[in-house]
């Protein structure tokens, strides 16, 4: 596909190849600006019903338009195969820049409260994004975050927390989402809420702050049963210098029920700021007894 012209752009890289479609760089030839152009795999690319689920994620991103979303400029059809037009974006996903470095509290604070910030808005449009992990979070380098891949989201009902629209990826017979960072809920395929993306994110804080997943087993079917019955070690135990108002906030995140969790990431994004906003070592250093069950 490499120098062809899909539409009224111009292929010149290939970005990479994701759970939910493969993303090349193009120079946009009208507007002379560099975008991203995301289309299904092969094996997919002609199935009407991939197709149908393909598009309903661009216009569920269109429909957010926030800051700390990727953006997408249009949905469109070149000889037969759809693609998605968004920008391009500098910098990397979470996951390699976790593996560049030990990230730091203000940093994990910063890169947490963007993402919440994007899950706020989408929670606001009724959207549940169902596969928030660092592959689905990039950072430019200049520490600006964008959540990116709805490929995974659905529309839920406030009040009843059912879901509605079309199920599942836009990939059919892909898996729906990558169990080290599923909500119980999502394993037990149980009505899907919001606060299905905010335990995912806690997985994300925490692999942010320890370096290590806490519910990560030797097999797939290990790492479901660790996600449906296992306390994962205390935050705070694995990388003593963090705060423990941030290990607080993880265990709350990662708690098996729903309903024991942040109810919303507006009332997340409250308690991300305090922390941030305290600034000070004596907030930070508390004793760590009452937490985890310790004495």
């Amino acid at each position: 596909m490499l120098g062809e012209t899909v539409g009224h752009y111009r292929v010149i890289g290939k970005l990479g190849i994701g759970g939910m479609g493969v993303v090349y760089e193009a120079e946009d030839v009208r507007l002379s600006r560099r975008v991203a152009l995301k289309f299904l795999p092969d094996e997919v690319a002609d199935d009407p019903d991939a197709t149908r689920r393909f598009k309903r994620e661009a216009m569920m991103v269109a429909d957010l338009n926030h800051p700390h979303i990727c953006i997408i400029h249009e949905v469109d059809e070149d000889k037969g195969r759809v693609f998605i037009a968004m920008e391009r974006l500098d910098g990397t996903n979470l996951k390699l820049h976790m593996a560049k470095k030990s990230l730091e509290t203000p940093e994990i604070l910063s890169i947490a409260l963007q993402v919440t910030d994007a899950l706020d808005a989408a929670h606001t449009r009724k959207i549940v994004h169902r596969d928030i992990k660092p592959g689905n979070i990039f950072v430019s380098d200049i520490g600006h975050v964008k959540v990116l891949d709805f490929g995974l989201a659905r529309r839920f009902q406030t009040g009843t927390a059912e879901s509605q629209g079309l199920d599942g990826s836009s990939i059919p017979g892909r898996p729906l989402g990558t169990a080290n960072y599923m909500a119980p809920e999502r394993i037990l395929q149980m009505p899907l809420d919001p606060r299905c993306d905010l335990f995912s994110l806690g997985v994300v804080i925490y692999e942010m702050a320890t370096g290590r997943l806490p519910f990560a087993g030797a097999s797939p079917s290990e790492t479901v049963t660790n996600v449906l019955d296992k306390t994962p070690e205390p935050l705070t135990r694995l990388s003593p210098q963090k705060p423990v108002h941030l290990e607080r906030i993880v265990r709350r995140l990662l708690a098996k029920r729903a309903d024991d969790r942040y109810q919303s990431a507006a009332e997340l994004r409250q308690e991300l700021s305090t922390l941030q906003d305290a600034g000070h070592p004596g907030f930070w250093v508390r004793t760590r007894n009452r937490l985890w069950g310790r004495r």
